[in-house]
């Protein structure tokens, strides 16, 4: 189990150390008054270890308002590892160890694994509530990972469009309609059920903070809120995208 107390001192530590020594450096550089491609490329490190850290803070700190930790436990460990595995992407890429495209490549890799991650996080969370919804998650974790699969050659492979082909393409753009629009239905689905049994705790939601004397509100977390609205876009980009295709052979 991660202690993210300490993680929050690491990075603490971690981002007043960078900011001290990145000021010095700007300083010797001044001084110096050569800006040569080794000092970029330390001011370029130390720039990737603030924003990791600051990426690592913000997630803690909204854990402090959410409890985030607890409720999307598995996407929140996914994140942290990808927030280390992205740190040394950067740093071996500012430093030419893997060249700039394969560095690209990863980023797009991990954003959609997070993504994936989340994604089956919260459906897991309207597991064990009815059959029917079991049977759709289950289904969506299959067209999710199916997704998932078939993007990981579309990010690597130059030209993907020409080397994989217009039906591989295709079969990308109805498997996607089919995962969003599975997990739509489960959303809807799960706020039947929690309408039904309000006094049942969901950890779909998050706390709003009310005014002062006020009970507080409660809200569909922010993560959800991000997850739907990218499931809006992965239903609607293919059908749009295929529009615009045909029209232009009429």
């Amino acid at each position: 189990m991660i202690n993210f107390s300490e993680f929050k001192k690491f990075f603490l530590f971690n981002l007043i150390g960078s900011l001290i020594f990145s000021a010095l450096v700007a300083v010797i550089t001044v001084l110096i008054g050569e800006f040569n491609e080794i000092a970029g490329r330390v001011l370029l490190t130390l720039f990737m270890v603030i924003l990791h850290s600051i990426v690592s803070l913000v997630f803690i700190w909204d854990d402090k308002k959410q409890n985030t930790f607890e409720r999307l436990a598995l996407f929140i460990n996914v994140i942290f590892i990808l927030i280390v595995v992205s740190f040394f992407t950067s740093i071996f890429g500012i430093w030419k160890i893997i060249p700039g495209e394969l560095v690209w490549h990863l980023y797009q890799t991990y954003f959609v694994i997070a993504f994936a991650f989340l994604h089956a996080d919260i459906l897991s969370k309207a597991l064990s509530k009815e059959n029917y919804m079991d049977m759709i998650i289950y289904a969506n974790y299959v067209f999710m990972g199916i997704v998932v699969l078939m993007l990981l050659p579309v990010i690597y492979v130059d030209n993907a469009i020409r080397v994989l082909g217009e039906i591989y393409f295709r079969f990308l753009g109805a498997f996607a309609i089919i995962d969003g629009t599975l997990s739509i239905l489960t959303i809807i689905f799960y706020k039947i059920y929690m309408h039904k049994h309000p006094r049942q705790d969901n950890p779909l939601q998050g706390n709003l903070q009310g005014q002062t004397g006020q009970k507080a509100k409660k809200g569909l977390s922010i993560w959800v809120w991000i997850l739907i609205i990218y499931l809006i876009i992965q239903v609607l980009l293919p059908l749009i995208f295929l529009s615009i295709f045909y029209s232009g052979f009429r």
